[in-house]
């Protein structure tokens, strides 16, 4: 496998994947779906390899950087092509959200030139990136947000519910492989998945939410506990996470 053609970081997949399913979801619900979601999601994902390589020819030492070049521009004209083609079909109006990206995007490539991609802010703000394409696949004009109907509510705390479950899943991960042992990452990662599954019960206790969801993410609060203890392998690890996409599909599914 050639060295920049096909990004190494399999924990992402599920988080570039399942954002845009959940939005198209909502946009076949309400109604508004469209063959410019086929091409979204193509410049979405070419994006994201593009994204990966300029990551890796920013760190890289300058006699390693040619070997980069190639993808780089390569996943770069393919999102490109992608990009004008969804414009075409799904309206020029969607070039609005490059604006909402550009304060996440910009931020984690300057770390990367700092060889700081895999910091936790990194981690946020490509998730915050990922998670954000849950209101693109739904919406496709941003301008929709400003309307403040109760339309825009349900996409939005689909998104911040993703937020704090990939988001969660980053620092969980981290007590796991490179920050094993430390007690802050473990505090850190516990409390966070224990603030998620209070904020879910209140939004529950007040209607916006079903039953499930405090559950499941009470669930990954015992994970982030427990799991770190049990000193699994990263293959273990990555089928235990498996099993929670699903379960968060689930819940998803059951709104």
């Amino acid at each position: 496998m050639r060295t920049g053609w096909i990004p190494n970081q399999h924990g992402a997949w599920a988080m570039l994947i399942v954002p845009f399913v959940f939005g198209a979801v909502l946009a076949a619900r309400a109604g508004v779906a469209g063959w410019w979601l086929l091409p979204l999601f193509c410049c979405w994902m070419l994006g994201y390899f593009a994204f990966h390589d300029a990551s890796l020819w920013l760190k890289a030492a300058p006699r390693r950087r040619p070997t980069y070049v190639r993808p780089l521009l390569t996943y770069t004209a393919a999102s490109a092509a992608a990009g004008v083609l969804t414009l075409v079909l799904g309206g020029w109006a969607l070039a609005g959200w490059a604006l909402a990206y550009l304060p996440l995007l910009l931020p984690a490539l300057w770390l990367a030139s700092r060889r700081k991609e895999r910091a936790t802010v990194g981690g946020a703000l490509t998730v915050a990136a990922a998670c954000l394409m849950t209101l693109v696949a739904r919406f496709g004009d941003p301008r929709a947000l400003l309307a403040r109907d109760a339309a825009w509510e349900c996409p939005a705390l689909v998104a911040v519910l993703l937020f704090a479950y990939f988001f969660g899943t980053v620092l969980y991960v981290k007590t796991n492989i490179r920050e094993r042992g430390s007690r802050g990452y473990l505090a850190a990662s516990i409390g966070w998945h224990g603030i998620a599954t209070l904020a879910t019960v209140a939004w529950a206790a007040t209607g916006h939410l079903a039953w499930w969801w405090p559950l499941f993410f009470a669930a990954t609060t015992v994970r982030s506990a427990v799991v770190p203890r049990l000193r699994w392998s990263a293959k273990k690890l990555g089928f235990v996470e498996v099993g929670f996409t699903l379960a968060l599909g689930i819940c998803f599914l059951l709104w």
